[in-house]
């Protein structure tokens, strides 16, 4: 695999953890840690500060906190199975750059204010990163960083039976993000179970 891709896929999983938890924060203020609202702007907000995100009383937090959670490991997990260096990685401004082009191809910004608009944004906010996890996944199936442009409507097609675990890539770094897509699905499904 190039070391481009190989390289940005840790920062790709950064950008998610930090997603999650700028959404966590923005639920957050609209009940437990209202006092901090407007103060502290969501974006930012490190996963450094996640004891404070830990001490909410909302079980949509608690999932998003179990969200996090599953792509850290999966982060971790990545940099076992390819041998690599956290730090010399994470410090890479190149590999940052890419990973940077893949989440805001993504990930949109929701203006949201209430409570409820938040949790019905939580949808598009999953989708997304699946969609973003899949964008990563067919880099390192092509080992390009530049895909084809029917790759990004592709995900449509095949995002139903990826959720069923109906793929079985033989790339260890694919089969890796296929399953966090799965697992962060499941994760949304239990917050439109809270919601209904």
């Amino acid at each position: 695999m190039e070391d481009s891709i190989k390289g940005l896929v840790p920062h790709v999983l950064s950008f998610v953890i930090n997603e999650l938890c700028k959404n966590g924060f923005m639920i957050a203020y609209e009940k437990d840690l209202s006092d901090l609202k407007g103060l502290i702007e969501p974006d930012s907000i490190s996963p450094d500060d996640l004891e404070l995100l830990e001490a909410v009383d909302d079980e949509v937090v608690r999932i998003l906190l179990s969200s996090i959670d599953k792509v850290v490991k999966c982060s971790q997990t990545y940099f076992l199975i390819n041998n690599l260096d956290e730090m010399e990685v994470m410090e890479n401004e190149e590999y940052s750059l890419l990973a940077s082009d893949n989440y805001y191809a993504y990930i949109i910004d929701w203006e949201s204010k209430s409570y409820k608009d938040l949790l019905y944004n939580l949808n598009a906010v999953y989708f997304s990163i699946s969609q973003l996890l899949y964008h990563t996944t067919c880099q390192i199936k092509l080992d390009e960083v530049e895909i084809p442009d029917e790759m990004y409507d592709e995900f449509i097609d095949k995002y139903s039976e990826l959720l069923r675990g109906n793929f079985d890539p033989d790339d260890k770094n694919i089969s890796l993000l296929y399953s966090l897509i799965i697992e962060l699905n499941n994760d949304l499904s239990d917050i439109d179970n809270l919601a209904e």
